[in-house]
């Protein structure tokens, strides 16, 4: 029974640290794509809302 640990083709058997580097590969590959922003997000939209309204506001003090 001691014998089930002991490896029975180790000329055969695959370097672990080669394992270990083609799977650091793999994660790395889905990390190295850019994340593409929205191109209109929150803050832009705030500051445009905030023109709008600073255009509309000085609009109705000259009106008046």
């Amino acid at each position: 029974m001691a014998d089930q640990n002991v490896p029975q083709n180790v000329e055969n058997e695959q370097d672990p640290g080669a394992s270990t580097q083609m799977f650091r590969a793999f994660v790395n590959e889905g990390q190295a794509e850019p994340k593409s922003e929205p191109k209109i997000n929150g803050r832009v939209l705030a500051i445009v809302g905030a023109a709008v309204i600073l255009i509309a506001v000085v609009a109705a003090i000259a009106v008046l």
